[in-house]
């Protein structure tokens, strides 16, 4: 089924917000700990909300929506997994070029398929094979054994998106009670609960240029989840996944403009290889005409 025009519009608007979020948060690492600017992110934007309450109609119900929200575990839990999702991006960008970051994260629902086959024993069909194989050969191909890539440091970006792909579905799961204000809240909220234990051993003093590019990172990376959340209430998460691939040319057009910098050829490749693996995977399939689905 062709997805909700409004909803490919807002993926497509998140994966641009959040590649050019985390390229700023690159920048911000060379002063930051990666783990502080996750913090003063979500500090920065709780603050916000409560300087706004006074503006709604019903401070006080904002308040208990926020501290005792509908399925509480749920939104917890799901505000939990963004965090950690962010912190480990917010890694990953810091130590990867943001076009190899991105493209990393893109295996982790081929990581997965391939899982489920070696650990689960669940059936494998030939097009998850050919997506396997295609998104395995890119990553070789970008971190290339021997090459500067081929460190821990890889590990990061798609350590993330598997906690993003969590995240994703539990976000969906709770779309009856939450809508994307409440999800952007709880995730500054847990935010400033989970890390703020840490700031005494990571805390830097930010300096001016710090704070303001701080400020427009918590805006940039508000907004990316104010779309991501919109888009995945509007439409499947399954249906949506192959839009979020449009973040490799973000990433590709951010490193060129913010960093000078273009990925060379075994890089390139790898994330052609990559996006295909993932579409592979993705793409929703063709109804046939009994009303199953083709490969």
């Amino acid at each position: 089924m062709t997805q909700p025009v409004l909803a490919v519009l807002l993926t497509l608007a998140a994966g641009l917000l959040y590649t050019l979020g985390y390229a700023i948060a690159k920048i911000l690492s060379g002063t930051l700990d990666p783990v502080q600017i996750t913090f003063l992110r979500s500090a920065v934007v709780l603050v916000a909300a409560i300087a706004w309450l006074p503006r709604l109609a019903d401070p006080a119900g904002a308040v208990r929506r926020l501290v005792a929200p509908p399925r509480a575990m749920d939104q917890r839990l799901a505000a939990a997994m963004l965090i950690l999702s962010t912190t480990l991006a917010v890694i990953g960008y810091a130590l990867v070029p943001v076009t190899e970051a991105s493209a990393l994260g893109f295996t982790a629902p081929i990581i997965l398929v391939l899982l489920g086959a070696l650990v689960l024993k669940e059936k494998v069909t030939p097009r998850r094979w050919v997506a396997v194989a295609l998104g395995f050969a890119g990553m070789v191909a970008v971190v290339r054994p021997g090459g500067e890539l081929f460190t821990w440091a890889a590990i990061m970006p798609v350590s993330a998106a598997l906690t993003y792909a969590v995240y994703q579905v539990m976000t969906r799961r709770i779309r009856g009670v939450a809508d994307e204000w409440d999800v952007t809240l709880q995730g500054a909220l847990a935010g400033v609960v989970l890390l703020a234990p840490a700031m005494p051993f990571l805390w830097r003093a930010p300096d001016m240029d710090a704070i303001l590019l701080t400020l427009v990172y918590a805006g940039v990376q508000t907004a990316a989840l104010l779309c991501l959340a919109g888009g995945v209430r509007r439409a499947e998460v399954s249906g949506l996944a192959p839009w979020h691939y449009s973040r490799i040319v973000f990433a590709l057009a951010l490193d060129a403009l913010l960093f000078a910098r273009i990925p060379g050829a075994w890089a390139l490749a790898g994330c052609g290889l990559i996006a295909a693996g993932g579409l592979v995977l993705a793409w929703p399939r063709r109804r046939g005409p009994n009303g199953g689905t083709s490969p």
